[in-house]
């Protein structure tokens, strides 16, 4: 691809991100989230993983705000993955998923607590990946006590 188109075609990206950014804090989120998909499609016709990066980090922000932590992490993840493949640093992504395992986790030990197992394990395998390891052998047990106590009653 041409340099000189490539830089413009950034330049409006850079765009769509400030307003993507400044519709969040406005508290418009479905907006927001509509120039995320647009931008989505404009990234991935080019096979721009950093520019694709970036709009996921924004769309896992809006999931976490309409506090959806599962839709969110699999956001923070897709972030990652597209880091990785545009071989870019993604420890933003990083933080943001363990803050979101975390956060996860706790809404899958109240499930735990209130007899709702099947979301419980939802929340625990969304989260496992992403937290420091003293959590993820906490909850590998629990999922796997979990999963015992389903398979026996």
């Amino acid at each position: 691809m041409d340099e000189a188109i490539f830089k413009e075609i950034a330049n409006e990206l850079k765009g769509l991100n400030t307003q993507t950014v400044n519709l969040i804090s406005q508290g418009k989120l479905s907006e927001a989230e509509d120039i995320c998909l647009r931008a989505l499609k404009m990234t991935a016709s080019l096979s721009f993983y950093e520019g694709m990066a970036m709009f996921f980090y924004n769309l896992a922000n809006i999931e976490t705000l309409k506090n959806d932590l599962l839709q969110a992490i699999t956001f923070g993840a897709l972030c990652k993955e597209m880091h990785e493949k545009a071989q870019t640093d993604a420890e933003y992504c990083d933080k943001l998923l363990l803050k979101l395992a975390k956060a996860a986790m706790k809404k899958g030990i109240e499930h735990e607590k209130n007899g709702q197992l099947d979301e419980a394990l939802e929340y625990y395998y969304a989260s496992v990946h992403y937290v420091e390891e003293k959590y993820r052998q906490a909850m590998l047990k629990e999922i796997e006590l979990i999963e015992r106590l389903r398979s026996n009653g």
